[in-house]
């Protein structure tokens, strides 16, 4: 199997596990240096880098507004060597009881199986007005 095939069906079957709100074939990909960039000037684009940062400064907060499972649903995966782009629908409910449903166009690098960076485009307005602002970043530990 060529690097391509791999990696494209590392991200297949991550998603195919997220788009039933499974986590669990997709977290553990995470490289230990991850960078990950939401694109976008909204409350939630930023760089975080190293896995730590990520679950800190990504991930926690986003999963804090859901009330259930978060789904994201692949509607395209495209791999060429180190680069997986997928191009998906998430679909949650937030605390508040609304429905959360963003586009997004991942692009995914990996390294030796383990997801080294990303680039997540979304609708940035949208995610501004149903999830809110994120809670401030924690203090990062010493």
């Amino acid at each position: 199997m060529s690097e391509t095939e791999r990696n494209r069906a590392l991200l297949a079957e991550a998603f195919a596990r997220l788009e039933h709100g499974d986590p669990s074939a997709f977290l553990p990909l995470f490289a230990p240096d991850i960078a990950w960039r939401v694109m976008g000037s909204s409350a939630w684009s930023k760089h975080a880098a190293g896995l730590a940062n990520v679950e800190r400064e990504l991930v926690g907060p986003l999963f804090a507004r859901f009330a259930g499972r978060y789904r994201n649903i692949p509607e395209l995966i495209v791999a060429d060597g180190d680069r997986v782009v997928v191009l998906a629908r998430g679909h949650a409910k937030t605390v508040e009881g609304r429905t959360y449903a963003n586009d997004y166009c991942f692009v995914f690098r990996l390294r030796d199986g383990m997801i080294v960076d990303v680039r997540e485009y979304m609708d940035t307005i949208l995610a501004d007005d149903v999830l809110g602002r994120p809670a401030p970043d924690p203090p990062a530990p010493d």
